[in-house]
């Protein structure tokens, strides 16, 4: 059992997702698959009080944001968060340079027959790179769930037309997702069948969406260029220290709030759950 200072969701070979980015024999049309399904048992490892269904949302949405982070090649860490009125009151997925993807979501009372993301609300997509401001582009959620904002984004805030495939199983936790960005000069009868290809996927399982069949599927057939293949990992990077680097950053008189009762506070990592105790005098030090 993980330690008092521990994170339970240390990234392991059974939890390693593979996401691969690609172009068609044709050069027309630029791809990425993952297979999210591995991320899905960190999910659940991570958010055990969360229902099924809320897991496939947040799923979904880390899903969508490692599809927008490999169209830097993962040079940034980029950050997902929706607010609105469903069945999810936030969402955060926060996919870094490394691999390491982790996620939170905040239930409300709506009703059950509710959708978890929905309007009126934000969808922000926050970048941070090594050197440089981040960059924060922030948008009114559209109709539709996790990969609707994703396309919407793309579009307003990137003029970049490509369509978006997310799905996560909350019975099985089968989940995937698949980015297409059809290239300029791409001819018509090519986007023709491109579009073809979208939507006979639905007929396929989500157990056989694997990135290789989806590579294969839209390309119709092998010989697709293989651009680049990325490990990604459900893990949390919370610590001891971090969160005392944050608490000193509070004004004085909320930290002496904080100790009011004398006794350690207990401070619980929103992502991953880990429960850490801190005493005054470690704040202090």
């Amino acid at each position: 059992m993980p330690g008092p200072s521990e994170s339970p969701l240390s990234p392991g070979p059974d939890r390693t997702s593979i996401l691969v980015r690609a172009l068609t024999s044709d050069q027309h049309v630029r791809m990425a698959a993952l297979d999210a399904s591995p991320l899905w048992d960190g999910i659940r490892r991570g958010h055990p009080h969360l229902e099924p269904a809320a897991c496939a949302c947040l799923t979904e949405l880390m899903a969508g944001a490692a599809l927008l982070q490999s169209r830097t090649v993962f040079a940034e860490r980029l950050q997902i968060l929706t607010k609105g009125v469903g069945r999810a009151k936030a969402v955060v997925a926060d996919a870094w340079p490394d691999g390491m993807v982790r996620g939170m979501l905040d239930v409300s009372d709506a009703p059950p027959e509710a959708p978890w993301i929905s309007g009126p609300g934000i969808f922000q997509v926050m970048r941070s790179s090594a050197s440089g401001e981040p960059y924060i582009g922030n948008l009114e959620l559209v109709e539709g769930g996790a990969q609707a904002q994703i396309e919407a984004y793309l579009q307003q805030s990137e003029q970049v037309q490509a369509s978006a495939t997310l799905w996560c199983d909350p019975d099985s936790g089968e989940a995937g997702a698949l980015l297409v960005e059809p290239l300029p000069g791409c001819p018509p009868e090519r986007l023709a069948r491109l579009i073809q290809a979208l939507e006979g996927l639905e007929v396929v399982p989500f157990w056989e969406r694997r990135p290789e069949f989806l590579v294969n599927w839209i390309n119709q057939g092998p010989g697709a260029q293989l651009l680049s293949e990325t490990l990604l990992s459900y893990g949390c990077r919370c610590s001891k220290q971090s969160l005392l680097g944050s608490l000193r950053g509070f004004p004085e008189a909320q930290r002496e709030e904080l100790f009011s009762e004398g006794g350690p506070i207990e401070v619980r990592c929103d992502y991953c759950g880990t429960v850490y105790w801190i005493t005054k005098e470690e704040l202090l030090a």
